[in-house]
């Protein structure tokens, strides 16, 4: 079982200083929304910590993880993958070295989200979206909407994702979509 300490060792062997940063401040985002949520504090900071731990790997080295580990790679992640299936690929492999199995489903899922989130996943795809390091338009508003309710931070996350996506021209992975038609049904 990889703990708090272990996350900080395996962290600190392979991610520069500004990424560790980076997951620190998502850890202490992902614990706190945990504890107004309802989700496991301590297992909210551990995704938190891990979560961009294969983030540094190379397009081809992500590519090879992900044959390595029989992961889907559908073809915009094949396009982008270090963006898009670092959070698959480090979920794989922390897994096989004993990360708890709630904990890697977050970490998998904390860059595309997609429908059925558990309350821990979403603690840790608004945390990653919105930890204090960030800057970018739309962001106040999820920082405002995850005081009062993760499924608002989520949808307005994803929506806010979303659009910047198309703007920009890229494809969008269908777990995105559906998590995008999954908080946005009833409107």
């Amino acid at each position: 079982m990889i703990d708090r300490a272990q996350a900080e060792l395996l962290i600190a062997e392979r991610l520069p200083e500004k990424r560790r940063e980076h997951s620190r401040r998502v850890a202490a985002e992902a614990a706190e929304l945990a504890r107004r949520f309802g989700a496991a504090p301590e297992a909210a900071a551990i995704a938190g910590l891990l979560h961009d731990y294969c983030r540094d790997l190379s397009d081809a080295e992500t590519l090879a993880a992900a044959a390595r580990y029989g992961l889907a790679v559908g073809p915009i992640a094949a396009r982008r993958p270090k963006h898009i299936l670092h959070g698959p690929v480090a979920a794989a492999e922390l897994s096989a070295a004993g990360l708890d199995a709630d904990i890697a489903a977050a970490i998998a899922r904390h860059t595309t989200g997609g429908p059925g989130m558990t309350i821990l996943e979403k603690c840790l795809y608004v945390a990653d979206f919105c930890e204090p390091g960030r800057a970018f338009p739309g962001l106040d508003e999820v920082r405002a909407l995850a005081r009062a309710s993760l499924d608002a931070a989520v949808a307005a996350a994803v929506r806010i994702s979303l659009l910047d996506l198309i703007g920009r021209g890229r494809g969008v992975v269908p777990e995105a979509l559906a998590l995008y038609n999954e908080t946005h049904a009833g409107n």
